[in-house]
């Protein structure tokens, strides 16, 4: 059966970013991913874990991806995504979505961000 599992406006600070002041000061970031998930009955009727993905272990991997600095947020979530596919093989599809608050564009926004999608 498949089940999405959602991690929304997860925090985090990060050094991403074209400017050179952004990878060396950082940012705050939100990222939130969508996943859907080959879900058994280890999960639904033995109330197993290993029949699931367990979230904790989604944002250990994005918290490490958002560890790497890289000029683009798309570079990012592309690597997100890719290892949640990598990682995961009950994830069948995943939406990962990064917002870059107070970005340095010149005009007021509360964020700035890229959405990715992939797919087994």
């Amino acid at each position: 059966m498949l089940c999405n599992i959602h991690i929304r406006g997860l925090r985090l600070a990060a050094k991403h970013g074209v400017l050179e002041q952004e990878r060396l000061i950082g940012a705050d970031f939100v990222v939130s991913i969508d996943a859907e998930v080959e879900v058994d009955d280890k999960a639904f009727a033995a109330d197993d874990i290993d029949g699931t993905v367990s979230y904790a272990d989604v944002v250990e991997t994005v918290k490490i991806q958002m560890s790497v600095t890289s000029n683009l947020l798309e570079h990012v979530a592309y690597r997100i995504a890719s290892s949640l596919l990598d990682r995961f093989r009950r994830i069948r599809r995943v939406c990962v979505c990064i917002d870059k608050e107070n970005p340095p564009c010149g005009v007021t926004a509360s964020a700035i961000g890229v959405e990715i999608r992939l797919h087994r």
